[in-house]
């Protein structure tokens, strides 16, 4: 069904999505190695890819990854082939 809205400068096509958030189960972090333990003291929990000193590189967190496509599978999302990450 589409709901189209007459407008002074043209037609609009109402499009209503949704946005889902949730927490992923990991013991790092996405991009680095650095753990994520709940009540850590403030600054340590940091490795040097979080603290972008240079050379540095993210590494992706294979772990979360995996997680995030079970869960799109499951709720039969479309899931991207191939995804870029810019710093």
């Amino acid at each position: 069904m589409t709901y189209v809205i007459k407008g002074e400068t043209g037609d609009w096509e109402v499009v209503i999505g949704l946005e889902v958030h949730c927490q992923v189960i990991s013991k790092a972090k996405l991009f680095s190695g650095a753990a994520t333990d709940f009540g850590a003291e403030p600054n340590t929990q940091v490795s040097l890819v979080d603290a972008a000193m240079p050379g540095m590189l993210p590494v992706i967190n294979e772990e979360c990854v995996r997680q995030a496509i079970k869960t799109g599978l499951g709720l039969k999302a479309q899931i991207n082939t191939t995804s870029v990450f810019a710093r």
